[in-house]
């Protein structure tokens, strides 16, 4: 059964591997647990994309996006929200925790 999660949480985030990892992992500790993570990258130049894929290697709700250049947190949002697959969306910053 493939059924498409109740919440998409969109995490925007650029240039933040030393906190993104909070991030994500405040959404995986949440009670509720129909949901999935998108992670849009922005362009980053750090480690931020390594940081997220070892998320990615532990759970299969979390999804990475990157682009190829920096467009801007509401860009990162919209692909973030064409991509979304849940009844609801959520936003978190990247440098937020739930």
């Amino acid at each position: 059964m493939n059924k498409n999660p109740t919440v998409s949480v969109i995490i925007p985030t650029y240039n933040r591997a030393h906190l993104i990892g909070r991030a994500i992992q405040s959404v995986l500790n949440q009670t509720y647990q129909d949901f999935e993570i998108i992670i849009v990258d922005d362009g980053s130049t750090d480690n931020t994309e390594e940081v997220i894929k070892e998320f990615q290697e532990q759970d299969k709700r979390v999804k990475y996006i990157k682009h190829d250049k920096n467009k801007g947190g509401s860009a990162a949002r919209n692909t973030g929200i064409k991509t979304a697959r849940g009844e609801y969306i959520a936003f978190q910053d990247s440098d937020d925790e739930w």
